[in-house]
């Protein structure tokens, strides 16, 4: 390239436009692949959260059944008890 010549062989052309053009594919997958996993990211934090509060919300219905069954328990106990006083 001495003397400020630009000249580029056809051949060397072509083969600058492909590369040119795999360079922009990749630059777009590169681009979708980062949206892809910044989504995904975000339905893992989403999820990550729901989790806590869907065992909350379980938990809370375990315990209303036990305190209503230990209730009725201890109502049977003490009608029980109370007949074989008679």
């Amino acid at each position: 390239m001495e003397g400020g010549s630009n000249f580029i062989p056809a051949a060397s052309t072509s083969e600058l436009e492909a590369l040119q053009k795999e360079h922009e594919v990749k630059t777009l997958r590169i681009q979708e692949l980062k949206r892809q996993i910044e989504s995904t990211k975000l339905c893992l934090e989403k999820k990550k959260k729901e989790i806590p509060e869907e065992q909350m919300e379980s938990f809370k219905t375990l315990s209303k059944k036990y305190e209503s069954l230990r209730e009725e328990y201890n109502a049977l106990l003490a009608e029980k008890s109370r007949v074989s006083e008679k």
